[in-house]
């Protein structure tokens, strides 16, 4: 384990200038402060004094209104040394995670999602892995401030690969000098879009990683005189980019989610598990499709799951089981939930889905026969026999669904959920008042 005698020595080492003390707040924007060299001994120990509201700041960049969380009150943003990277792609420039914690005493304060993640984990009986899978867009700027995919490649194409080899491979090796282990890459199905997959690991790190491959693949196409944007749907006539997040749960090195004699390899435990996640996928849409334009990319009959349902190997259901590739069936077999996008906060993300399929194990929640199909090609009648219901169509229907499940109350506690609530109501709310060049195009001089 990595301490902060370690990170003083590597500083020196590399001659590093700025340490970047990170956080991801609650609204999933990645924020920092930076100490110099000379000051880090004494942050590293102490950590950052920010304002009780932070944890809460809204991706508006202001407070939410009837927050509790005003100008008085302070937490200290406290590193974890064992998140100290050495940034490659900023020189003389490293990072590290940071929790929110009581000012005073470090103790924990409720408003840290990570820190709420870590706490989960260690009271579970079982190893859980994840990773998150994510599509992005490389995106031109013009003068006059027009957004342009960077390329016009089609899905999987190798001419799309050539355009992008002198970024891609810069990624690619900035990710795994931190630690990130990277195994495909590959043009995505709109134009200028971008798959890069790395590797599962235990799930605190799973969502630390997603942290780092954030920074890094904006940073570095920042260097390239590219955007990369994780914008859940950017552009009204291409595919929407998600970040599927899978989850396996392993003790004693088993898979406990794999049953070989099963027809989609899916034991017991991992039935109740899916049946746990069902239960409360409206409400965990709040926590993982977390923006109002989250839900332009979740629609019917475009393989990004719009109904709440269960499938193997099935891409139009919001729940997929994923069959193990050959000679690693277990060890690769997992779930894969596609209401997912990277703009969420990935600590919120693991510990909302995790902790309902957890429930799912502890009250047996059985899930219904599994969808072999596009659901959207049943019809109504069939689709409400089998109970497949739709996922939420917008942030507001996410934000009632949330509201009404008490699971989740529990589990985060009354200020935790309460807040959280208030801040995704807002973005609605800002969002429903605003008046869009659509509209104008269409009443303006209509009426």
């Amino acid at each position: 384990m990595k301490t902060a005698h370690d990170i003083l020595r590597e500083v020196k080492e590399a001659q590093i200038e700025l340490i970047r003390f990170v956080y991801t707040d609650n609204d999933g924007v990645i924020r920092s402060y930076a100490a110099t060299a000379e000051a880090l001994e004494g942050d590293l120990e102490t950590g950052h004094n920010f304002a009780i509201a932070m944890p809460f700041f809204s991706v508006l960049d202001d407070l939410v209104p009837g927050t509790r969380f005003g100008c008085t009150g302070e937490l200290a943003a406290v590193p974890d040394p064992a998140t100290f990277r050495i940034l490659p792609h900023v020189p003389r420039t490293a990072m590290v995670l940071c929790d929110f914690r009581q000012k005073t005493d470090h103790a924990p304060c409720g408003l840290c999602a990570r820190s709420l993640l870590k706490e989960y984990l260690a009271g579970l009986e079982y190893e859980v892995y994840a990773a998150f899978e994510n599509e992005f867009y490389l995106i031109t700027r013009d003068e006059d401030g027009c957004y342009t995919p960077w390329d016009r490649s089609l899905c999987f194409a190798t001419t799309g690969m050539n355009q992008h080899y002198p970024v891609i491979a810069d990624m690619v090796r900035n990710l795994r000098a931190q630690g990130l282990r990277v195994e495909k890459y590959y043009p995505e199905y709109g134009r200028g879009q971008v798959e890069i997959v790395y590797a599962c690991d235990h799930a605190l790190q799973a969502a630390d990683n997603q942290v780092y491959f954030r920074e890094t693949v904006r940073g570095v196409a920042q260097q390239h005189g590219l955007i990369a944007s994780f914008m859940p749907k950017p552009f009204q006539e291409l595919a929407g980019s998600g970040a599927h997040l899978h989850l396996s749960l392993f003790k004693d090195g088993r898979n406990l989610l794999f049953d070989r004699a099963d027809p989609y390899g899916l034991s017991r435990t991992g039935k109740y598990f899916l049946g746990g996640l069902l239960k409360h996928l409206k409400a965990i849409c709040a926590f993982t499709a977390s923006t109002v334009n989250s839900y332009k990319r979740l629609v019917p009959h475009h393989w990004a799951s719009a109904y709440a349902c269960w499938g193997p190997d099935n891409r139009e259901a919001a729940l997929r089981v994923v069959s193990g590739m050959k000679g690693r069936e277990e060890a690769s077999f997992n779930i894969e939930i596609k209401p997912v996008d990277a703009a969420c906060n990935p600590y919120l993300a693991v510990l909302a889905t995790l902790a309902a399929g957890i429930s799912g194990i502890e009250n047996q929640i059985e899930p219904g026969l599994p969808v072999l199909t596009d659901p959207y090609e049943l019809t109504d009648e069939k689709r409400q026999k089998r109970g497949i219901t739709r996922l939420p169509k917008t942030l507001g229907e996410a934000i009632l669904a949330l509201a009404a499940d008490e699971f989740y109350r529990k589990l985060l506690g009354e200020v935790f959920w309460d807040e959280y609530i208030m801040l995704k109501r807002y973005a609605w709310i800002r969002y429903i008042e605003h008046i869009s060049d659509w509209e104008i195009r269409t009443y303006l001089e209509t009426f």
